[in-house]
């Protein structure tokens, strides 16, 4: 028998990165609700989302970290795994999504590939060989329905980088199966979010649900892919859009 939903992560550990506010905050509420321990990471204080899950019984610390920067992303794993004796979820969520246009500036373009494909990478990089000696891990990284039909207000770098998110999702998977290491990822749609509030708002006619998504939409997904419910499941990206793609 399958654990219950709110202890389906019991003993388990979690790294979320960008998981200060927005879709972050959300995966983390989501993650400790369901039983594990919390490391919200984030170069924003996590003061907000660390007292939420605490205050809700739950065990979370934050993190101040530049997933940019490689060495940090190493140092935060081994502190983790130093305190805790294990990391068994890698959430990788940390990115950017400035307004942008096909032919923008290249600082905008080294800036978002830096943060959403390199700083994916450092974390993902930093997990591994400890996933691996212990035969088991669960990643999930965030990319985006950009990925699959492109942006229209976002740059190239942003649909660029999401999706070569989405392949290195299908990489990991492919290479980690056999050492007990998932690696799935959600691609979400429109999403109101700090993040993309001074953006304009989209036609509610041409999404199929006819509302705009909110960021506990995706945060549970991602704890589904966490949990025991998804042992079959590698690979994947869950689009969660509210019905804009359809299929991927």
């Amino acid at each position: 028998m399958q654990k219950r939903s709110q202890d389906a992560l019991s003993g388990q550990v979690a790294l979320v990165t960008g998981g200060a506010r927005g879709i972050g905050a959300a995966i983390g509420l989501a993650l400790a609700e369901a039983g594990a321990t919390v490391y919200a990471a984030d170069l924003l204080p996590c003061d907000e989302v660390v007292s939420r899950i605490v205050e809700a019984g739950g065990s979370a610390q934050g993190l101040a970290l530049d997933v940019t920067d490689r060495p940090a992303c190493a140092a935060a794993v081994e502190g983790i795994v130093a305190a805790q004796g294990r990391l068994d979820i890698l959430v990788c969520n940390a990115g950017i999504c400035p307004p942008g246009a096909v032919a923008g500036d290249w600082g905008q373009w080294d800036r978002v590939i830096d943060v959403n494909v390199n700083g994916t990478q450092n974390c993902i990089a930093a997990a591994w060989d400890h996933m691996v000696s212990r035969r088991y891990g669960r990643i999930v990284l965030v990319s985006s329905m950009a990925y699959y039909q492109g942006g229209v207000i976002v740059g190239t770098e942003y649909s660029a980088s999401k999706g070569a998110v989405a392949a290195m999702t299908r990489h990991i998977a492919r290479n980690g199966g056999q050492h007990g290491i998932l690696c799935n990822a959600v691609a979400p749609g429109v999403i109101a979010t700090e993040m993309t509030a001074s953006f304009s708002k989209p036609d509610l006619a041409a999404i199929p649900v006819r509302r705009i998504g909110t960021a506990e939409d995706v945060a549970g997904p991602v704890r589904f892919l966490c949990g025991p419910d998804s042992s079959y499941m590698t690979g994947t990206i869950l689009n969660v859009t509210g019905g804009i793609v359809l299929a991927a």
